[in-house]
């Protein structure tokens, strides 16, 4: 498991973290913002610290911006 969020940590996150923290500036949603920049932060540090559960914690609060970054950019094109 380990592997895993170290992998998902160093090769997914940063596009992904950037596009859902661009995504939360242009809609304006600064408590959403907050929360993409400390679930980065918190999975970061995991993998700085070589603490798979801080990792993890970061990545599971990464899961409401991405899922409404896709929800966001679903919308927009119907």
């Amino acid at each position: 498991m380990r592997e895993l969020i170290a992998f998902i940590t160093m090769h997914l996150l940063p596009p992904t973290a950037a596009f859902a923290a661009w995504n939360e500036y242009r809609k304006r949603r600064r408590s959403m913002l907050v929360v993409t920049l400390a679930g980065s932060a918190m999975a970061g540090l995991g993998l700085l610290l070589d603490q798979p559960g801080l990792g993890l914690v970061g990545l599971l609060l990464l899961c409401p911006p991405v899922l409404a970054m896709r929800r966001d950019f679903r919308d927009e094109d119907r």
